[in-house]
């Protein structure tokens, strides 16, 4: 097959991905009332129902009691024996805690793929579309990061107009006036 005919495949078949062979009613049902587990090989992680939405279902993923999330798992029919099912973790336009929704959204849809399906959610697969994940935000987080923090900035401003004033005032600087008190 030609590479164009390939990377057209590839494509179609992401498309088509996240679509089950399920009404939607009942793909709402079952992920409203499933609960869904995998080893990690460092803890177990879960996803839960919630509560239902409009159009969705509230779900929560806890790592044995250490670290969670909270998504919405939304339904749109494909046609009336298919059901599109999107997970959605949120956005804040952050960088790093995008990323890590996009993480969530990839583990929600593995959760839902299993409890649609049946199929075992792979950990060693899903960590390597996390590390792409973090790969693509890596730049982004990065400049985020390397951006300042305005309270901080403001604060080092502050504390060198005081040390200045302090000086002025005949205080010394800060370093000095400690001399003396560990003799």
């Amino acid at each position: 097959m030609p590479l164009a005919l390939l990377a057209v495949a590839a494509c179609s078949g992401e498309a088509e991905q996240n679509v089950y062979e399920i009404k939607l009613a009942d793909a709402k049902a079952k992920i409203g009332r499933t609960q869904s587990q995998y080893d990690t090989g460092s803890g177990l992680r879960t996803m839960r129902p919630a509560g239902t939405l409009a159009g969705g279902v509230r779900v929560s993923l806890a790592n044995s009691g250490a670290f969670g999330s909270a998504c919405t798992v939304r339904f749109e029919a494909v046609d009336d024996r298919r059901t599109r099912v999107i997970p959605d973790c949120g956005s804040t336009g952050a960088a790093t805690t995008d990323m890590l929704a996009e993480f969530f959204e990839l583990e929600v849809a593995a959760h839902v793929r299993k409890i649609l399906t049946g199929e075992p959610i792979d950990g060693e697969a899903l960590g390597k579309r996390m590390a792409v994940v973090m790969a693509k935000n890596m730049p982004a987080m990065q400049k985020e990061g390397f951006r300042p923090d305005s309270d901080w900035v403001e604060q080092q401003r502050s504390a060198a107009i005081q040390r200045v004033e302090n000086q002025q005032d005949g205080w010394g600087d800060d370093a000095s006036a400690m001399d003396g008190w560990n003799d």
